[in-house]
């Protein structure tokens, strides 16, 4: 497994103004990447946290099943209007396993969680709407939606998480480590690709805005 890789930070579309200042989303390079690495035409990918849709259209477009679970429902509501097949797209909850539906058995499940930080003050998990509690608390919430995850994960099948550790005032939250930790518990961890960004001439804090130029693919494999 490659362990290092370079991509440019870019973005094939811009967000509608009403999301304007929630522009945080995995390259489609990122994604593009790893589908081709892990997966194969006409495997059923997953995208639990799916976000803006990122991974579903990239999927969709290399000829992959592609299935999303997205707690916001605006955001739900726009990746519907982006995809070819909506009624893949589900409004629920990650940590609810009936979210998860009659889904076929996945071969990926390539995802970036909400990011937080040791000390935020709203659940990343109810997309900041909520207050939160302890970090504790929100790493614990991961590992039951990693768990939902592996009960509809195929034998062999790959886990693929999109994560940074994160900077601020000074202070570190070493989030991709400790995301790995919980992830370790439910799948075989394979390693860790070092992804660094070309970013754009006036960006300085990095490419996630986390104070880095570099973040990880998190690489893990069902257990048969």
């Amino acid at each position: 497994m490659q362990s290092y890789l370079h991509l440019t930070y870019d973005h094939e579309s811009t967000l509608p103004d009403r999301f304007a200042d929630d522009d945080v989303r995995t390259p489609e390079a990122f994604v593009e990447h790893f589908l081709r690495a892990f997966t194969d035409p006409g495997d059923v990918v997953l995208d639990p946290f799916c976000g803006f849709g990122t991974t579903l259209r990239v999927a969709e477009r290399l000829g992959r099943e592609a299935y999303g679970i997205e707690y916001d429902p605006e955001r739900a509501a726009f990746v519907r209007e982006r995809v070819d097949r909506p009624e893949r797209v589900v409004r629920g909850d990650a940590l609810d396993a009936a979210s998860y539906g009659d889904l076929p058995p996945v071969d990926c499940c390539l995802t970036s969680p909400p990011y937080t930080i040791e000390v935020a003050e709203h659940d990343p998990l109810t997309n900041y709407t909520e207050p939160g509690g302890e970090y504790a608390d929100y790493l614990a919430d991961l590992g039951r939606a990693f768990g939902h995850v592996d009960d509809v994960l195929r034998d062999g099948g790959h886990v693929l998480v999109d994560v940074a550790n994160l900077r601020f005032e000074g202070a570190v939250t070493t989030l991709a480590w400790d995301v790995a930790e919980v992830v370790a518990e439910r799948f075989w961890f394979e390693g860790e690709v070092v992804v660094t960004w070309e970013q754009p001439s006036d960006s300085s804090d990095g490419a996630y805005g986390n104070g880095y130029d570099h973040s990880y693919c998190l690489v893990f494999e069902s257990e048969p």
